[in-house]
């Protein structure tokens, strides 16, 4: 009997995870982007997700850039997420104005009067639903993606692991952050729409989000953009930006002449070029920019990024994928701490810093199934099956690909365009 029962139990466990995949059940077949969101949508329906009530004043202020208007409302939901511990039974409770569902509806009151507010000030504008996930951190992302799924949300925002970030630049941490980390890579894998991770670096008091609604000073905003669909879909967000009118938004489009642009990169491009033209012809005294400086190595792209540390930047949008052999990320990839904030993400959020600026890395969503011929080879999959186990390793003998297992150290060799286009074709 002890025999059979060893038997049985290591040959029906791993059949049983190689037959039943999770997420399947929020597999979609359209795509829940915010490039790809159809001119006939009338609302931007966004998921953010909080880890702690640090995490709200940042948030606030995101949601309030994104340009919410009474003809294009903002419909978001806000998940806080409780790791529990132990045999605890999940919950998934959701909260209802002037109602209290249950006990554990306490641990929320202070985020959900937060969001609260920020609905009564923006009222007509914005539209907001809170809900308590509590799961063990090993299946806290299924009830993200569920969510996701169901609310049909064009993209998830994830607050970083780290907490909060101190005047000097210095990350205070949470005692599981490791746990929280495992489970934004998670959602990075298997989320069924687009995932932006956003790392403060500004002020987290709970003030500091009232402040902000009542003042009407400028906000800055600058993108990173270089190609790949992330890329893009980064340039879409702060296209939505743009037409708020305390926003403005400068897009640095680094040129690399290794890799050859996609046509959907250059339409990109072109659409926010027609959207500057359209916006100076305006009465309105709100400049936005488009600047294009050439880089050949790593040395030259972090320069630029350095330089936009030095400048008055609220926020910073960049893709988190992009294109493997470029010269660009040669040694990059090397030293990347946090790989799921992808290189140039990673490199913005260093804490050798002083600078008080936000940054948002964004994942475009594509799911299985579908090739697109504009897109390269990327670090990582578009999505994988299984879960992610988190390793920190401070020896750089190698480097972690963008789904945080170890990958050898690459070596940087030159792109040709056949070589590109033979990449583009396998992908």
């Amino acid at each position: 009997m002890v025999i059979s029962t060893v038997v049985l139990t290591g040959t029906v466990t791993p059949i049983v995870k190689k037959l039943y995949n999770p997420s399947k059940r929020y597999a979609t077949t359209k795509r829940r982007t915010i490039e790809h969101a159809s001119s006939h949508d009338s609302e931007l329906r966004l998921l953010a997700c909080v880890h702690h009530h640090d995490n709200t004043p940042s948030l606030i202020r995101l949601l309030d850039i994104s340009n919410p208007t009474t003809t294009s409302p903002l419909c978001f939901y806000v998940v806080h997420l409780i790791p529990l511990a132990g045999r605890s039974t999940p919950l998934l409770i959701t909260h209802r104005p002037g109602r209290r569902t249950s006990f554990h509806s306490t641990l929320s009151d202070r985020i959900i009067h937060a969001f609260r507010l920020f609905e009564h000030h923006n009222s007509g504008k914005v539209m907001m639903s809170p809900i308590t996930a509590m799961a063990p951190c090993a299946s806290m992302h299924n009830d993200v993606c569920s969510l996701a799924f169901e609310k049909r949300a064009c993209i998830v925002i994830v607050p970083f692991h780290k907490q909060y970030w101190s005047q000097h630049g210095a990350a205070a941490t949470a005692n599981n952050h490791e746990a929280l980390r495992a489970v934004n890579l998670n959602i990075l894998r298997n989320t069924p729409c687009s995932v932006g991770i956003l790392v403060d670096r500004g002020s987290s008091s709970s003030s500091a989000a009232v402040n902000y609604l009542s003042s009407k000073g400028t906000y800055s905003v600058g993108v990173i953009f270089i190609e790949g669909p992330d890329d893009r879909e980064a340039l879409a967000y702060a296209m939505r930006m743009a037409g708020k009118a305390n926003v403005c938004v400068t897009v640095i489009r680094l040129v690399d002449s290794y890799v050859e642009p996609s046509q959907n990169d250059l339409d990109m491009v072109d659409k926010f070029k027609a959207f500057l033209k359209s916006s100076s012809n305006t009465s309105t005294k709100k400049k936005h920019f488009y600047k294009e400086k050439a880089v050949k190595n790593s040395l030259e792209m972090i320069n630029v990024i350095r330089s936009m540390e030095n400048q008055s930047y609220n926020l910073i949008l960049v893709g988190r994928r992009h294109f493997s052999e470029s010269p660009l990320f040669a040694g990059l990839t090397e030293w990347n701490e946090y790989p799921e904030l992808g290189s140039i993400g990673d490199v913005l959020a260093s804490g050798d810093t002083n600078s008080e600026f936000s940054l948002l890395v964004v994942q475009q969503h594509a799911f299985e199934g579908v090739k697109d011929p504009d897109s390269p080879k990327y670090h990582v999959m578009m999505m994988m099956n299984s879960a992610v186990s988190v390793q920190v390793d401070v020896v750089p003998s190698h480097h972690h690909n963008n789904l945080g297992s170890k990958v050898t150290r690459p070596r940087p060799v030159p792109v040709s365009m056949e070589t590109n286009r033979k990449s583009r074709d396998q992908v």
